[in-house]
């Protein structure tokens, strides 16, 4: 059945449960069969790799979880007969996505710190971007900068120097840090512009009756 179906399939439209079970349908590991899943894991790693939701972790720990399971130790010989090392290769895009997961596991213990969200969030109100010196959310320059340390380990955000200046810039996970904020706020802003219009119109009515 694996050889079956196009390999695009396999990457893009079959789960991982239903692949799992045609890999244990097989006999004897073949070149093609290795070949078709190779291409499947690079194409689905790729995928959960360019994304940041939250769903996104979970897709990562079943990637590797299966990757594990399919370059299992009881077939490492068979696969070292193969032209390409495709056990290295599978144990490796498995570890790739256990620390992919982990960077997309928020890290709370550091959002829960005092105003660590307030500055993620003053940074993309900012465009993404901002000079260090602006974020005077936290008066104490020292507390400050250990603050924004913290936030920077976490891959929160990142920090350059450009000039004299030293900027802040939100990164993809800092904005999923967030997502529940930046929502609430684009549904304030959206709420305050229709309410905007609508006085505009009332007016406008009233000004031409």
């Amino acid at each position: 059945m694996l050889l079956n179906r196009s390999p695009e399939y396999w990457a893009r439209e079959a789960s991982l449960q239903e692949l799992q079970v045609e890999v244990r349908k097989l006999e004897s590991w073949t070149e093609q069969a290795a070949e078709v899943l190779d291409f499947v894991y690079v194409e689905r790693g790729m995928r959960v790799l360019a994304r940041t939701q939250t769903g996104s972790r979970v897709d990562a720990l079943a990637l590797a979880d299966h990757l594990e399971r399919v370059a299992h130790d009881s077939v490492r010989d068979q696969l070292a007969k193969l032209e390409r090392p495709y056990f290295a290769r599978w144990r490796f895009m498995s570890e790739i996505m256990h620390r992919c997961a982990l960077r997309l596991d928020v890290p709370h213990k550091v959002l829960d710190r005092k105003h660590v969200r307030d500055i993620l969030l003053r940074v993309h109100v900012a465009g993404g971007r901002i000079a260090q010196g602006d974020l005077t959310l936290i008066p104490n320059e020292g507390q400050r900068s250990a603050t924004l340390k913290l936030m920077e380990q976490w891959d929160l955000i990142e920090r350059r120097a450009d000039g004299t200046a030293r900027l802040v810039s939100i990164t993809d996970l800092g904005r999923l840090a967030i997502a529940e904020e930046i929502a609430a706020r684009e549904t304030g802003e959206a709420h305050l512009r229709s309410t905007s219009t609508l006085e505009r119109g009332c007016t406008y009515m009233y000004a031409v009756s």
